[in-house]
């Protein structure tokens, strides 16, 4: 650039400079802006519905100009191309009228917006209003609920009848000219005279209050007397035990006795009065009766009992307390029981359910020979039961195995009294309380940890269940004892028990004979001249799968003759190549009731009762055909004295060169059945004959 050009521009500054200071300075004017304002008021002049038509209208010539120009270009001649320049502008104008089209269009939806949001602001206030209106209604109505029930102290006060009021209260506070006018004055003054008698009644309890502060410092000062003595009392009692001890006395025992009874519970200390009274009769060597147990925790758990009593008394006042409370609890022990798996919760049911009471009473009962059995009586606090444990003291020990299963606690309380197998709870509610507190399992299957609940141990404690009314309430409360039916239980058992005990003695000696191969038939059942070939060889006992698969059993487990609660036995006799199966089935009760035999023999092919007759005439024999006389002195070895003739009889009777002939036999065999002269008859030598 020269300097010409330079100077110029400068030139050209300094009057614009001093033009624009000269004249006064313009106003700037926004022209989008105005333009804006122009476009937005024709939006709102022109009608919507022509602008639509407009639209579709320039659309359709804008289609029309371009199907005009596309034609054009295929002529590729001068005019064509004049033409084509020509529909283009138009076609441009078009698009600026679709544009402006559009800009109005804009500004009509956005004014309808901000209608439609101004209208939506008005019912939202309104709405809110409304709402408020409503919730203010709400708590007037709720105020006026709560105006409606209001309740003064004075409504819960129980006050004196009307007429007791106008007869007993005096003429101050009556004021009958404005009481029986206004009944506001009237409760008023009947409040006084409440508020009078509260006040001398107050006043009464103050002075017995004071007067019952000097009888309990009477009663301490004669206490603190009494409690000088006691030390003096012991030192008589210690001076006495060297006459007690020469005299043979056991004061200091009973004492101590009778103290630790006293905290058993109802029935147990009805059982323990009645059983020390016998054994006071019939001597320690007989009978033997005992407390057991933990005497502070038995304290301890009558005073639970007592505050339960009170609680459960007081229930009703303070429900809702213990529910706070045991929410309040719940929560703060929840982090140290959440953690305690569902094993440990049932064990700690189960525990809970079948509750002892800290004492026992332990009754021992003793045979001539020094055998005795000790029971253990213990009383189930929830259950409201008696369950019984045992063991067998021995003055020396049983060889034999069969021998000392005749002598197991629960194989002599078997079927002590007819029936009475200790399997099962007596009392009708037991199942109810244990599906109450969740527990699946029966009662007998806790039998091997709690004890039997026997039906003499709880009429011993003078518990009937039979005689007892079942309700929901009394399934709830103890049941009472009866002391009759305890004095009267109590001596039937010792008796009972006793000479049970003396049978099973005897049962045991006779066992241990027979596992010994050695037979003692009483005196007079055979001639002494006569012998016996066969002999006994095994003698063991046998569980009941084995006997009741067994086939000469069949007909005796069908009918019910046998069960599982009997003493089952296998004794094997032989002679010669014959050899003799019998399984043996004592009951409880034995001697009384006669063991049964069932046999197989084992000579020439198996043979049992089923199916041949000699062994069945044979059983029928062994088992049924003892007289009164016999009865009175059958035992074990006198069916197996007359088993090992019934034998002998039938091998010698089988013409078998084996066997030859060794007793006295009328006739061999005899009738259609061939059978067998099995009677034996007490003549001379002996004779065997025919039934």
């Amino acid at each position: 650039m020269g300097k010409e050009e330079v100077t110029a521009v400068k030139k050209r500054r300094k009057l614009n400079t001093s033009t624009s200071n000269d004249g006064t300075k313009p106003v700037p004017v926004d022209v989008y802006k105005r333009v804006v304002e122009f476009e937005e008021a024709e939006a709102h002049l022109r009608p919507a519905d022509k602008d639509a038509a407009f639209f579709n209208k320039t659309c359709q010539d804008i289609r029309q100009l371009f199907k005009e120009i596309a034609e054009l270009k295929t002529k590729e001649t001068l005019e064509a191309k004049e033409k084509i320049n020509a529909k283009r502008v138009e076609a441009s104008l078009l698009l600026v009228a679709l544009k402006k089209l559009n800009r109005l269009e804009k500004v009509r939806t956005r004014a309808g917006r901000d209608a439609l949001h101004k209208e939506k602001q008005r019912v939202d206030s309104t709405h809110l209003l409304l709402q408020n209106l409503l919730y203010e209604a709400d708590h007037l109505n709720k105020e006026v609920t709560k105006c409606l029930q209001f309740k003064s102290k004075d409504e819960e006060i129980d006050l004196v009848p009307l007429e007791e009021f106008y007869k007993n209260a005096p003429p101050d506070i009556i004021r009958s000219e404005v009481t029986k006018a206004d009944e506001h004055q009237l409760q008023l003054a009947r409040l006084e005279w409440e508020l009078r008698q509260r006040r001398e009644l107050s006043e009464a309890c103050n002075e017995l209050i004071s007067s019952k502060e000097r009888v309990a410092a009477a009663i301490a000062a004669a206490r603190s007397r009494l409690d000088a003595l006691a030390p003096h009392l012991k030192d008589v009692l210690k001076s006495t035990k060297p006459l007690q001890e020469c005299l043979a006395l056991r004061l200091d025992e009973k004492r101590d006795e009778a103290r630790a009874a006293s905290l058993l519970p109802a029935s147990l200390f009805l059982l323990f009065k009645n059983a020390n009274a016998y054994s006071d009769i019939l001597g320690s060597k007989v009978i033997s009766v005992g407390v057991c147990g933990d005497e502070d925790e038995a304290r301890r758990h009558d005073q639970n009992n007592v505050e339960n009593d009170i609680i459960s008394s007081n229930e009703s006042d303070s429900d809702q307390e213990n529910n706070d409370e045991d929410q309040q609890t719940k929560k703060k022990r929840h982090h140290r029981t959440k953690n305690v798996s569902k094993e440990d919760k049932a064990e700690a049911k189960i525990k809970r359910v079948f509750k002892k009471h800290p004492l026992n009473v332990q009754v021992s009962v003793k045979a001539e020979d020094g055998t005795a059995l000790n029971l253990i009586l213990s009383y189930l606090i929830n259950l409201k039961i008696i369950v019984v444990k045992f063991t067998v003291s021995l003055p020396k020990p049983v060889t034999g195995v069969s021998a000392a299963d005749v002598l197991n606690g629960h194989s002599i309380l078997n079927e002590l009294y007819p029936g009475d197998t200790g399997d099962d709870s007596p009392h009708p509610a037991t199942s109810y309380l244990l599906k109450n507190a969740g527990i699946s399992e029966s009662f007998s299957y806790f039998i091997p940890e709690i004890g039997r609940p026997y039906v003499w141990a709880q009429r011993m404690c003078g518990i009937d269940f039979m005689t007892s009314e079942l309700n929901e309430q009394s399934v709830r409360r103890a049941v009472e004892p009866c002391p009759n039916l305890s004095v009267a239980t109590v001596e039937n058992f010792i008796m009972t028990l006793k000479k049970r005990l003396k049978c099973r003695v005897k049962l045991m000696h006779e066992l241990q004979d027979l596992e010994s191969g050695k037979i003692s038939p009483p005196k007079g059942s055979l001639p002494p001249s006569m012998r016996l070939a066969g002999s006994l060889t095994q003698w063991q006992s046998v569980g009941w799968p084995e006997y009741s698969q067994a086939p000469s059993t069949a007909f005796l487990v069908t009918e019910g003759l046998v069960s599982a609660n009997d003493l089952l036995y296998r004794a094997i006799i032989t002679r010669q190549s014959a050899k003799l199966v019998a399984l043996v089935a004592l009951r409880s009760d034995y001697p009384k009731s006669v063991p049964i035999f069932s046999l197989t023999l084992h000579w020439n092919g198996t043979h049992h009762a089923g199916i041949n007759d000699d062994i069945r005439d044979i059983e029928r024999v062994v088992n049924t055909e003892i007289g009164l006389e016999e009865r009175k002195h059958c035992t074990l070895s006198t069916q197996i004295t007359k088993l090992l003739a019934c034998l002998d009889i039938l091998l010698e009777t089988s013409d078998s060169p084996e066997f030859p002939p060794d007793k006295v036999i009328l006739h061999p065999v005899r009738g259609r059945n061939r059978s067998k002269p099995y009677k034996f008859v007490n003549q001379g030598v002996g004779v065997f004959v025919h039934h």
